[in-house]
């Protein structure tokens, strides 16, 4: 059976075949998917016109993409006004995903993180049930390995997190307190995936955007408000956080030899305090004063335990 891994590699290479070379024929279409499909080295995805022409439906009917076929150019185009969609800027990073898993030759000479990403086979689908707000069941893998009852989600939205993925989404008859509201789905625990195809109504009032402003991380933490955060770097931190923001909201205040200082307006939440920790040997909180007081708690816990551990 091919990998969903696989059916996205194509529906890309489609994408891009089409975008790049305007009235592209069918022949040259299927010579295209095929090339690419020979350099990933994949053989169990076949090709064939009606291959391409089922791509081209799903693509259209599923991905909200337009393909159209013009028979005076006799071949395939997207029309100028149809900008890069929503689902191709997701799609063009694992583009690149697809390339360094699926080829076995690249680790040869590219050195890639070797931890690799669990759940990526489930993106597809979820996209597609995101689009046609269709209802979405799983069993859900605890920590400890055991799985739970099949859940019942409406899926709002993806979202990625420090190279991993998450899906936003409202359980259906879970507990009182949570209904109505967006719960956060790690795609790596995620077993036995099936989209029902049953439609739900999406909220248009319900803004995931606002949700998560000022959010770091993967939870929105609705009940905590934004606060102003002054960190002072080191030169060298300071290199490190201008050329990968910590967050969208962050200002630059200070940028000399000896000094790089930033303003941000962020939620202080767990995965905020974790990143601070992470650099914290390079790094002073000027404010607020009790986000200071709480990354020295947590050291001096810290040292306590290293302390109490007997040789």
């Amino acid at each position: 059976m091919p990998s969903k891994t696989g059916y996205l590699q194509r529906y890309l290479t489609i994408i891009q075949k089409v975008r790049k070379n305007k009235y592209i024929s069918m022949n040259e279409l299927i010579n295209a998917v095929q090339n690419e499909i020979a350099f990933y080295n994949d053989d169990r995805i076949g090709v064939s016109e009606s291959t391409i022409r089922r791509d081209l439906r799903e693509i259209r009917n599923d991905l909200f993409l337009d393909i159209k076929y013009s028979k005076a150019e006799n071949g395939y185009y997207i029309p100028d006004d149809e900008e890069m969609s929503d689902i191709e800027m997701v799609l063009e990073p694992l583009n690149l995903l697809g390339a360094l898993y699926m080829n076995k030759k690249l680790p040869e000479f590219l050195f890639t993180e070797k931890r690799k990403p669990k759940g990526m086979e489930h993106l597809p689908m979820l996209i597609m049930a995101i689009k046609n707000s269709w209802v979405t069941e799983y069993e859900y893998l605890k920590y400890d390995n055991s799985l739970q009852h099949t859940r019942r989600v409406e899926p709002y939205a993806l979202k990625e997190f420090r190279g991993r993925w998450y899906l936003l989404a409202m359980e259906i008859g879970g507990r009182p307190e949570e209904r109505g509201c967006i719960k956060t789905w790690g795609l790596d625990r995620i077993q036995n995936l099936f989209v029902t195809r049953k439609t739900f109504w999406k909220n248009p009032d319900y803004d995931l955007e606002k949700e998560f402003a000022g959010s770091f991380g993967i939870f929105s933490d609705r009940d905590k408000e934004a606060e102003e955060v002054i960190l002072s770097f080191s030169p060298m931190g300071g290199k490190y956080n201008e050329s990968f923001p910590l967050h969208e909201s962050q200002e630059t205040l200070i940028d000399n030899e000896h000094e790089f200082r930033i303003r941000l307006r962020v939620k202080l939440t767990h995965d905020f305090i974790s990143e601070l920790l992470s650099q914290s040997e390079m790094m002073k909180v000027i404010a607020p004063i009790h986000l200071k007081n709480r990354l020295i708690d947590i050291h001096r816990e810290a040292i306590k335990t290293l302390e109490s551990v007997e040789d």
